[in-house]
């Protein structure tokens, strides 16, 4: 079971990178194969794993978190201490420890059933069980200590913390309802077969799947919102990315994830659209601190001078997408709470500082080990910039590419083999939950990186209720790690998404990470 629940958190760290997209104003097959035509249009999404099982209890990364957010609507959304209400009338939350939740009125499962409190209860108390193994369970636990969850009424709900804790409504906003109808005798409900008939909430619902070995869903005009914008969304499983964007090209398309080429042309002329949002990521080198030379802050320091994160930016999204995409500083993602910029050191590129720091440290090599991972976007591009930009301080780079089982293995083995790393990680917007890639003795913690007093300053934050005594807590610990070179943070990084002139909807189908929209049912293709 321990070992379950680490798979479980690496999946949460190691942001899986997905694409989507969306078709043209072409419906679902018939029998006969033929495209049939409906006024809302079919939005084609591909994906390249197949999402057999469907339940937001269990699917928290990865596409088939985005295809479970397409059939079950969650209670609500939260970002930047933003709350926007879905299956919730009212979320309030009493003195960090109480939240008592009230549904909306007439809500109903895709199978007509009404959704209540008791789903509500259900749901916790399922993510709860340590039987049932969902990666959701450490959400809900604070303190080493479960949440508790009463039925109020039949359409309410308050839920108790164990101690004060802030930030606990962005760990609620992953918890999704599911039918206590369909799941209560089920046993393991991550191995039910009711999972590949979903029976959820969202804007769209299960409809079958093709010859094609496509899911299509079909809208679902009880939605509370009123019926959704679009008639189908069709999930269309590919080899890879890059058929994928040929499809795209073709027409077969209405929406991608993009190669810098396409966004360019995309960015640059009139047939098509382009836009970006951020995947809650940030991409950084790890100095692993298991090999001599990296234990020593001011050779660290030296690399920092010695690297440039614009010559890296431009080679992994090119000029048109780097213009999106906001350099790395602190350890937090941009839209994490108590996230600054202003006041931690950032190694600007100066290479006659580096090579000032580099005699300064002591430090004698002239070649160092740099590995990736050769799945995750860019790290390969990002390896071979810096292998180009350590060569102006004498050092050669070889680089050593790992495909990502063997990467993670490699990286948390705590070897001497590699000195350096292209890693990456999204953990959301809670600064609490960056501790652990950075405290000592951590299993997580990916640099080797120890400095007792950050280390206390996690302790501190972890426990402080005070808004002000917590936020100077953990402007601290950014500007600590960031002055003792821990890492170096390269970008924020960006979806690069490029669609159809047909597509409308996608400002107010809220852009987002991983799931690509908040609100599906506002998207449609215009037929003008």
């Amino acid at each position: 079971m321990k070992l379950k629940r680490m798979i479980s958190m690496l999946l949460i760290i190691i942001s899986i990178m997905n694409f989507t997209g969306c078709g043209n104003l072409k419906g679902p097959k018939n029998d006969e194969g033929q495209i049939s035509t409906t006024a809302g249009g079919n939005i084609i999404v591909p994906v390249t794993e197949k999402p057999e099982i469907v339940n937001p209890a269990f699917t928290n990364v990865g596409e088939v978190q985005l295809v479970s957010n397409i059939i079950y609507s969650p209670l609500f959304s939260y970002g930047e201490g933003d709350v926007r209400t879905y299956l919730a009338e009212s979320v309030d939350f009493k003195d960090n420890m109480e939240i008592t939740i009230k549904l909306k009125e007439n809500l109903k499962w895709h199978d007509g059933k009404p959704i209540n409190a008791d789903d509500l209860e259900y749901t916790i108390n399922l993510i709860l069980d340590e039987n049932q193994d969902s990666p959701l369970r450490e959400y809900l636990i604070i303190d080493e200590k479960p949440i508790k969850a009463e039925k109020l009424d039949e359409l309410t709900i308050k839920i108790t913390l164990p101690v004060e804790n802030s930030m606990f409504l962005y760990n609620l906003s992953k918890v999704v309802p599911i039918p206590k109808h369909i799941y209560e005798n089920e046993g393991i409900v991550a191995t039910s077969e009711r999972n590949k008939t979903p029976i959820g909430s969202g804007p769209f619902k299960f409809k079958e799947w093709t010859k094609e070995d496509s899911m299509v869903l079909e809208k679902y005009d009880d939605y509370y919102s009123g019926s959704p914008k679009a008639d189908f969304i069709t999930i269309k499983v590919f080899s890879s990315e890059e058929p994928a964007e040929e499809a795209f090209n073709k027409g077969e398309l209405t929406i991608v994830k993009a190669s810098p080429e396409l966004y360019d042309k995309a960015y640059k002329g009139e047939e098509l659209q382009s836009y970006t949002f951020s995947q809650g990521r940030l991409n950084y080198i790890v100095f692993n601190q298991n090999v001599s030379s990296m234990q020593n802050i001011v050779f660290r320091k030296a690399l920092s001078y010695a690297l440039d994160r614009k010559g890296m930016i431009v080679s992994a999204y090119g000029e048109s997408g780097a213009e999106k995409v906001e350099e790395g500083n602190s350890i937090l993602i941009k839209e994490a709470e108590l996230y600054i910029e202003d006041e931690v050191e950032v190694y600007n590129h100066d290479i006659e500082k580096s090579k000032a720091l580099i005699e300064e440290s002591g430090v004698a090599i002239n070649n160092l080990k740099l590995a990736y991972n050769t799945e995750a976007f860019a790290h390969k591009e990002y390896a071979e910039i810096v292998q180009k930009q350590l060569k102006d301080i004498d050092i050669e780079v070889d680089i050593v590419p790992y495909e990502n089982a063997d990467f993670y293995n490699k990286l948390y083995s705590k070897d001497d083999e590699c000195a350096l790393y292209i890693s990456g990680y999204s953990l959301g917007l809670a600064p609490e939950d960056y501790r652990k890639m950075f405290e000592t003795g951590s299993y997580y913690n990916q640099t080797g990186y120890t400095n007792f007093k950050v280390d206390n300053l996690w302790k501190v934050g972890a426990e402080e209720v005070d808004a002000d005594r917590r936020k100077a807590i953990y402007r601290d610990i950014q500007r600590q790690i960031a002055s003792d070179a821990a890492i170096y943070a390269i970008d924020y990084e960006q979806n690069l998404m490029v669609a159809q002139k047909n597509l409308d909807g996608v400002p107010e189908a809220k852009p987002t990470a991983n799931i690509l929209f908040e609100d599906w049912s506002k998207l449609h293709l215009n037929n003008k």
